[in-house]
Protein backbone atom coordinates (compact mmCIF):
# COMPACT_ATOMS: atom_id res chain seq x y z
CA UNK A 1 0.00 0.00 0.00
CA UNK A 2 1.24 3.44 -0.77
CA UNK A 3 0.84 6.37 1.53
CA UNK A 4 -2.21 8.59 1.46
CA UNK A 5 -2.07 11.00 -1.44
CA UNK A 6 -1.09 14.58 -0.92
CA UNK A 7 -0.87 17.47 -3.34
CA UNK A 8 1.78 19.85 -4.50
CA UNK A 9 5.47 19.57 -5.29
CA UNK A 10 6.18 16.87 -2.67
CA UNK A 11 6.48 13.94 -5.03
CA UNK A 12 2.85 13.39 -5.94
CA UNK A 13 1.90 12.82 -9.56
CA UNK A 14 -1.67 13.49 -10.57
CA UNK A 15 -3.72 15.02 -13.32
CA UNK A 16 -4.31 18.03 -11.06
CA UNK A 17 -0.62 18.37 -10.18
CA UNK A 18 0.54 17.90 -13.81
CA UNK A 19 -0.11 21.30 -15.36
CA UNK A 20 1.72 20.25 -18.53
CA UNK A 21 -0.88 17.59 -19.34
CA UNK A 22 -3.26 18.63 -22.12
CA UNK A 23 -6.90 19.14 -21.18
CA UNK A 24 -8.11 16.27 -23.38
CA UNK A 25 -5.84 13.82 -21.51
CA UNK A 26 -7.24 15.00 -18.17
CA UNK A 27 -10.79 14.70 -19.57
CA UNK A 28 -10.17 11.12 -20.72
CA UNK A 29 -8.71 10.21 -17.30
CA UNK A 30 -11.78 11.73 -15.63
CA UNK A 31 -13.97 9.70 -17.98
CA UNK A 32 -12.21 6.50 -16.90
CA UNK A 33 -12.61 7.34 -13.20
CA UNK A 34 -16.28 8.22 -13.72
CA UNK A 35 -17.00 4.96 -15.58
CA UNK A 36 -15.34 2.89 -12.85
CA UNK A 37 -17.25 4.73 -10.11
CA UNK A 38 -20.65 4.38 -11.77
CA UNK A 39 -23.37 2.00 -10.68
CA UNK A 40 -24.01 0.62 -14.16
CA UNK A 41 -25.27 -2.88 -14.83
CA UNK A 42 -22.13 -3.58 -16.87
CA UNK A 43 -19.88 -2.66 -13.94
CA UNK A 44 -21.95 -4.74 -11.49
CA UNK A 45 -21.63 -7.71 -13.87
CA UNK A 46 -17.88 -7.15 -14.18
CA UNK A 47 -17.51 -7.06 -10.38
CA UNK A 48 -19.45 -10.33 -10.13
CA UNK A 49 -17.27 -12.00 -12.78
CA UNK A 50 -14.07 -10.71 -11.20
CA UNK A 51 -14.83 -11.73 -7.63
CA UNK A 52 -11.43 -13.50 -7.37
CA UNK A 53 -9.45 -10.69 -8.99
CA UNK A 54 -7.22 -8.40 -6.92
CA UNK A 55 -4.43 -6.26 -8.40
CA UNK A 56 -3.21 -2.70 -8.89
CA UNK A 57 -2.92 -1.28 -12.37
CA UNK A 58 -1.47 2.04 -13.48
CA UNK A 59 -3.41 3.40 -16.45
CA UNK A 60 -1.48 6.07 -18.33
CA UNK A 61 -3.50 8.28 -20.63
CA UNK A 62 -0.79 10.38 -22.23
CA UNK A 63 0.91 12.17 -19.34
CA UNK A 64 -1.97 11.58 -16.91
CA UNK A 65 -1.62 8.53 -14.62
CA UNK A 66 -4.54 6.90 -12.82
CA UNK A 67 -4.06 4.08 -10.34
CA UNK A 68 -6.82 1.47 -10.56
CA UNK A 69 -6.94 -0.87 -7.57
CA UNK A 70 -9.08 -3.97 -7.83
CA UNK A 71 -10.03 -5.80 -4.65
CA UNK A 72 -12.17 -8.90 -5.17
CA UNK A 73 -13.37 -7.52 -8.48
CA UNK A 74 -14.33 -4.07 -7.18
CA UNK A 75 -12.33 -1.29 -8.88
CA UNK A 76 -11.41 1.97 -7.23
CA UNK A 77 -9.38 4.75 -8.77
CA UNK A 78 -6.81 7.16 -7.45
CA UNK A 79 -5.78 10.16 -9.53
CA UNK A 80 -3.15 11.46 -7.14
CA UNK A 81 -0.32 8.96 -6.99
CA UNK A 82 2.63 9.24 -4.57
CA UNK A 83 5.96 8.97 -6.37
CA UNK A 84 6.96 5.60 -4.89
CA UNK A 85 3.56 3.92 -5.06
CA UNK A 86 3.82 0.34 -6.39
CA UNK A 87 1.48 -1.31 -8.88
CA UNK A 88 1.40 -4.76 -10.43
CA UNK A 89 1.34 -3.72 -14.07
CA UNK A 90 0.69 -0.69 -16.22
CA UNK A 91 -1.22 -0.02 -19.42
CA UNK A 92 -0.07 3.21 -21.03
CA UNK A 93 -1.01 4.85 -24.27
CA UNK A 94 -1.66 8.07 -26.08
CA UNK A 95 -4.87 10.01 -25.58
CA UNK A 96 -5.68 9.36 -29.26
CA UNK A 97 -5.46 5.60 -28.71
CA UNK A 98 -7.68 5.67 -25.58
CA UNK A 99 -10.25 7.86 -27.35
CA UNK A 100 -10.27 5.46 -30.32
CA UNK A 101 -10.70 2.43 -28.02
CA UNK A 102 -13.64 4.09 -26.27
CA UNK A 103 -15.63 4.91 -29.42
CA UNK A 104 -18.97 3.07 -29.71
CA UNK A 105 -17.66 1.09 -32.70
CA UNK A 106 -13.85 1.27 -32.75
CA UNK A 107 -12.09 0.89 -36.09
CA UNK A 108 -10.18 -2.36 -36.75
CA UNK A 109 -6.83 -2.24 -35.00
CA UNK A 110 -8.12 0.28 -32.45
CA UNK A 111 -10.67 -2.01 -30.76
CA UNK A 112 -8.58 -4.04 -28.29
CA UNK A 113 -5.67 -3.68 -25.85
CA UNK A 114 -3.51 -6.13 -27.80
CA UNK A 115 -4.39 -4.59 -31.16
CA UNK A 116 -3.28 -1.21 -29.81
CA UNK A 117 -0.11 -2.78 -28.40
CA UNK A 118 0.65 -4.34 -31.77
CA UNK A 119 0.17 -0.90 -33.42
CA UNK A 120 2.67 0.58 -30.94
CA UNK A 121 -0.01 2.81 -29.38
CA UNK A 122 -0.10 1.00 -25.99
CA UNK A 123 2.56 -0.45 -23.70
CA UNK A 124 1.71 -3.14 -21.16
CA UNK A 125 4.50 -3.47 -18.59
CA UNK A 126 5.21 -4.97 -15.19
CA UNK A 127 4.07 -8.20 -13.57
CA UNK A 128 1.80 -9.57 -16.28
CA UNK A 129 0.68 -12.62 -14.27
CA UNK A 130 -2.42 -10.94 -12.72
CA UNK A 131 -3.17 -9.29 -16.07
CA UNK A 132 -3.00 -12.49 -18.10
CA UNK A 133 -4.72 -14.62 -15.43
CA UNK A 134 -7.69 -12.22 -15.56
CA UNK A 135 -7.35 -11.04 -19.14
CA UNK A 136 -11.02 -10.73 -20.05
CA UNK A 137 -11.74 -8.90 -16.80
CA UNK A 138 -9.07 -6.27 -17.55
CA UNK A 139 -10.08 -5.94 -21.20
CA UNK A 140 -13.67 -5.29 -20.14
CA UNK A 141 -12.61 -3.02 -17.26
CA UNK A 142 -10.50 -0.79 -19.48
CA UNK A 143 -13.28 -0.64 -22.09
CA UNK A 144 -15.87 0.55 -19.51
CA UNK A 145 -15.69 4.20 -20.68
CA UNK A 146 -16.74 3.14 -24.18
CA UNK A 147 -19.56 5.37 -25.36
CA UNK A 148 -23.01 3.86 -25.47
CA UNK A 149 -24.33 3.15 -28.94
CA UNK A 150 -26.80 5.88 -29.94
Amino acid sequence: MCAAPTSGPDGVRSDAAAPGAPAHERELAARLRQALASDSAALRDLVRRGAWTSASCLVGIGAVPTLVRIHQGVPSTQGEIPLLCPWDFSVRGSAQAWAALWRPHPDPGWHDLFALTKRGEFRIEGNLLPFMANLQYFKDLLAMPREATP
